[in-house]
């Protein structure tokens, strides 16, 4: 029997269950729930009248290379392209999976295993069954260790940002400050449009996001200035260029772009580049963020979550901190939808 599924982080249903004894987790490609029931019998049809054949053959390595071509800048892939190698996916299961984690990361804590061998390889298999080339095995990560979450001090992201100030290419300081300052994903910065920002009215549009789903957000006077220093605002085009000049490029892993120069920064701040990745500037303003405006509702709006990712953050910040942010430029308590009503009630006070 066959049931409707959705992921998190995809847009489509799923069909999931067991089929002749095989279990299978397959697209429907259909985002609306009334296409994905129409579509289910024939769907069920198809899988019972499927013969092994490709699935049967078909192998991790090609699977790999599947995904490869979607994600290119994708971490954490060696290690299973050496391990699993022409491995068949149909012979991928729990205990083949406690295999590798034993060859490959003996010793290592339950966090890191489910982060660089379970994660990675249920995106591949993904990435293969939306193209109906396998079917998902159920497969159970390793429990234990809380999921950690770094985020810098306000003083350690300057030090960072001074660190790539000192880059020769003088895009790369006025994007981090957009992540700090504005909480995007790195795959939402480098292809923001100059088009879709205005600095005279404060704001910038991220059409390209994870969700599918464009934002707007408003944008805070420290990276109104940061901005104000690039050629490309108001242009046709990306607004963070390479020191080539060409585009960056795009896709669930843009951050690995700016690795060198930014783990070159991170540790001139005396942090550790393990650590700190150009994704924790994003965990750092939401924490910073919070702190400041204890609003949930427009951390969620402000920072693009559909999930209940945003939750982390709110465990984290202290007064302290969000004041400690505030005198380094980071201020978000006048910040969208709310900006301007204390000042307007000030006014009408005073009036």
């Amino acid at each position: 029997m066959l049931e409707l599924k959705k992921r998190p982080k995809s847009p489509y249903w799923y069909a999931r269950g067991t089929v002749q004894g095989r279990r299978v987790e397959i697209s429907t490609k259909c985002t609306r729930l009334s296409d994905a029931k129409a579509k289910l019998p024939d769907l069920l049809a198809e899988l019972c009248a499927d013969t092994p054949g490709e699935q049967a053959n078909f192998t991790f390595a090609t699977a790999l290379k599947l995904y490869e071509d979607q994600n290119p800048n994708a971490r954490f892939l060696e290690p299973l392209r050496r391990h699993f190698a022409d491995t068949l996916v149909a012979d991928i299961n729990n205990a083949t999976m406690r295999r590798a984690a034993n060859a490959l990361y003996p010793g290592r804590a339950a966090a890191t295993i489910r982060r660089q061998l379970y994660t990675p390889v249920k995106a591949i298999l993904n990435c293969a069954a939306e193209d109906d080339r396998c079917s998902v095995p159920k497969l159970k990560a390793p429990a234990g260790g809380g999921r950690r979450t770094d985020f810098f001090l306000p003083d350690q992201a300057d030090k960072v940002i001074l660190g790539l100030s000192r880059n020769a290419n003088g895009f790369l300081a006025p994007m981090v400050t957009l992540l700090f300052g504005q909480g995007c994903r790195m795959g939402e910065a480098v292809v923001l449009d100059g088009t879709d920002v205005s600095l005279e009215h404060r704001f910038a549009i991220f059409r390209d996001t994870k969700n599918g789903e464009e934002r707007r957000v408003t944008l805070i006077p420290r990276v109104v200035a940061a901005l104000s220093t690039l050629p490309t605002i108001g242009v046709p085009g990306p607004v963070f260029r390479r020191l080539d000049g060409l585009p960056f490029h795009s896709g669930k892993n843009s951050g690995g772009q700016i690795k060198s120069a930014f783990r070159t920064a991170v540790k001139d701040a005396g942090l550790d580049d393990s650590r700190f990745t150009p994704h924790v500037c994003r965990h750092s303003w939401a924490t910073w963020f919070y702190a400041q405006t204890k609003d949930v509702r427009r951390l969620q709006d402000e920072g693009g979550w559909k999930s209940g990712e945003w939750q982390r953050y709110t465990k984290l910040g202290t007064a302290d901190l969000g004041r400690s942010a505030q005198t380094k430029g980071w201020d978000f308590r006048e910040v969208g939808e709310n900006r301007g009503k204390k000042k307007r009630k000030a006014h009408a006070a005073a009036a």
